[in-house]
């Protein structure tokens, strides 16, 4: 029964550790949904975005 208890505390614990998120700034926005943002605008759309990262992002040619 001990055993039982102490591997649902566990998984339980995994599971919230798991959802715990931090955002990079106030506004709950990072750089690469930022990057995204850019990519989808400046590349021309979504079939147009070749790579996004928290650097910047490439277009396809």
């Amino acid at each position: 029964m001990k055993k039982t208890v102490f591997a649902v505390t566990a998984i339980a614990t995994l599971t919230l550790a798991g959802c715990i998120h931090v955002d990079a700034d106030e506004h709950g926005r990072d750089a690469m949904y930022e990057n995204t943002e850019t990519a989808l605008r400046v590349c021309g759309g979504e079939g147009r975005v070749k790579e996004v990262n928290e650097d910047g992002f490439k277009c396809i040619d």
